[in-house]
């Protein structure tokens, strides 16, 4: 396989790398979100249920423990993945220049 036919199939993989990488990513994203609004719900659910049985103080510390924990989890969620596209861009843009540097590199003895 000559340096052009290499290359060219280093960078159909990064692509498909990076694609995929993003997929799986947004994928990851989109089932935390879900996964918190299942949790919210369930909170949600178990909470009308104890409501009557609970001091108005308690109740004001159950809803902002609910809160607190919502937007830590959220937070979460959205640093995570953003940490990950970043990572995932990083790489391949190395790559990407990587190969850039050895397709232009003059082979040895020429």
């Amino acid at each position: 396989m000559d340096k052009q036919a290499l290359s060219s199939t280093a960078r159909q993989w990064i692509a498909g790398f990076d694609s995929n990488a993003h997929r799986a990513i947004d994928a990851w994203r989109d089932g935390g979100e879900r996964l918190g609004g299942l949790a919210r719900e369930r909170w949600d659910s178990a909470f009308a249920q104890a409501r009557p049985k609970l001091s108005a103080e308690t109740r004001r510390n159950a809803s902002h423990a609910r809160d607190v924990f919502a937007g830590l989890y959220a937070k979460g969620v959205v640093l995570s993945a953003s940490g990950a596209q970043a990572a995932v861009e990083t790489l391949v843009e190395a790559a990407r220049v990587a190969v850039d540097r050895a397709g232009a590199s003059p082979r040895p003895g020429h």
